[in-house]
């Protein structure tokens, strides 16, 4: 007996914890994992952000299977991942300019589509200083903007350690820096080699580049340049919620979203051709004053004989999850009122796979709120460690699984001020009670 005590008092606060998160939670979903990770990562659902209370999303966490919280975290949805790309691009060497800059011409021959064919010096030195590291690179033929140069030269030249300046033509008369100092380093010692041979420029867009190492710095003996470009992944498209609006006074359709999604695009779509200016606002609660979320834009549903033709989405000024959206058109418009049609990009839950597993995740509630914790941190810190492609494994949802359903999205009453109230008026009635009897007794007397 004494035993099953024991058992009783250690699974007693798992057992209470199981009993807040009924009472605390409207719904629940088991989260399956395919292998073991130090985090994993979640795309948050149609489903899930349904059942969301807060604007801010504070009442989503993921918890192990004691019911204790585990740090969670909600992230955007990442951005396209880029890949680099070189190219080659032609260069010609180029006699250093004089310190002052004064008297240095540069005279190009460009064929019809802007390459070159032929470089001309005047001034800055002579022939014979060509290959004394300044150069002019022909980015003619590449149509995307130049985020770095990557340079070579000969692997057995003497050590190296200078500092170069990138300027920017379209024209060859017309310069503009794009970078004030960039090292250039090839260095040896105890045979451990160190080479920086990469000028990084940000985003560059030119015809043409100018290279030419600072005064008093060594020269380099170029070999090749390739310029480094950088090309996005595939954009992730939109997903959509439709809305039914109602007729309001003054030509305005008010709509009303169930659900916590992070929107960021509208449209107006219509079962019959149109064409109007549209403006739209959302507030969060129906007594909130209305807050502008795009300027004014022309939407339409025109019909050809070739097929229809239809307006693209407007973006947002910013991202939003107000409740309640106001379509306004700038001249009165008759007949129904047309659909609004809201566009997001699901976020992701990432959590730590802290605890006991399995885990599961928690959403909806008027009074519980996500834990903080420093997930952030902890991320970065995996990915310096895993490399900088690292992610966190993925999750999956099981089915859902309510708990206080709806109940748990009603804000509890305050007692407090009746409590109070209560006390006051109490102690009124005492001490009038009292007062009275006194009075009582001195007539008595």
């Amino acid at each position: 007996m004494r035993g099953i005590g024991y058992l009783a008092l250690l699974a007693w606060p798992a057992l209470v914890a199981a009993g807040e998160l009924e009472e605390e939670w409207s719904h629940a979903w088991p989260l399956r994992v395919e292998e073991p990770a130090a985090a994993y990562r979640l795309e948050l659902t149609p489903e899930i952000y349904r059942t969301l209370h807060s604007p801010s999303l504070a009442d989503l966490q993921v918890v192990d299977a004691r019911g204790q919280a585990v740090p969670t975290l909600i992230q955007p949805a990442p951005a396209p991942a880029s890949t680099e790309r070189l190219q080659r691009a032609p260069w010609f060497p180029l006699p250093p300019p004089p310190l002052d800059d004064a008297r240095w011409e540069l005279i190009g021959e460009t064929d019809a589509e802007g390459r070159l064919r032929r470089i001309e010096t005047r001034g800055g030195g002579s022939n014979e200083a060509r290959e004394a590291g300044a150069a002019l690179v022909d980015l003619s033929a590449i149509q995307r903007p130049i985020t770095a140069l990557d340079l070579s030269w000969d692997d057995a030249a003497a050590p190296l350690d200078s500092l170069y300046r990138v300027e920017a033509s379209d024209d060859l008369e017309t310069w503009r820096g794009v970078l004030r100092q960039g090292r250039l380093l090839d260095i040896t010692h105890d045979g451990e080699r160190l080479v920086r041979r990469r000028l990084e420029l940000g985003e560059v867009s030119a015809r043409y580049l100018r290279l030419r190492p600072l005064p008093g710095h060594s020269a380099v003996v170029l070999a090749g340049i390739q310029a480094v470009t950088r090309q996005s992944g595939p954009v992730a498209k939109p997903s959509w919620e439709s809305l039914e609006g109602v007729r309001a006074e003054g030509g305005e359709f008010h709509y009303r979203m169930a659900s916590r999604l992070p929107v960021s695009l509208a449209d107006v779509t219509s079962d019959t051709p149109y064409a109007a200016r549209w403006r739209l606002e959302s507030r969060e609660a129906p007594d909130a004053a209305w807050q502008a979320r795009t300027s004014a834009w022309t939407g339409y549903h025109l019909v050809e004989r070739n097929g229809e033709l239809r307006s693209p989405p407007q973006p947002l000024l910013g991202t939003h999850r107000d409740r309640h959206w106001r379509l306004l058109a700038d001249s009165p418009r008759s007949g129904p009122a047309p659909t609004l049609r809201l566009g997001y990009t699901p976020e992701r839950v990432v959590f730590l796979a802290e605890g006991k597993a399995p885990w599961q995740l928690l959403a909806g509630s008027a009074r519980a709120r996500r834990q903080q914790a420093a997930v952030a941190p902890m991320l970065d810190s995996l990915r310096r460690r895993q490399g900088e492609g690292w992610e966190p494994a993925s999750a999956h949802l099981g089915e859902r699984q309510t708990l206080a359903g709806e109940a748990a999205l009603t804000q509890p009453r305050d007692w407090t001020l009746w409590l109070l109230w209560s006390v006051l008026v109490a102690g009124t009635l005492l001490v009038g009670g009292l007062a009275l009897r006194l009075l009582r007794r001195g007539d008595e007397a």
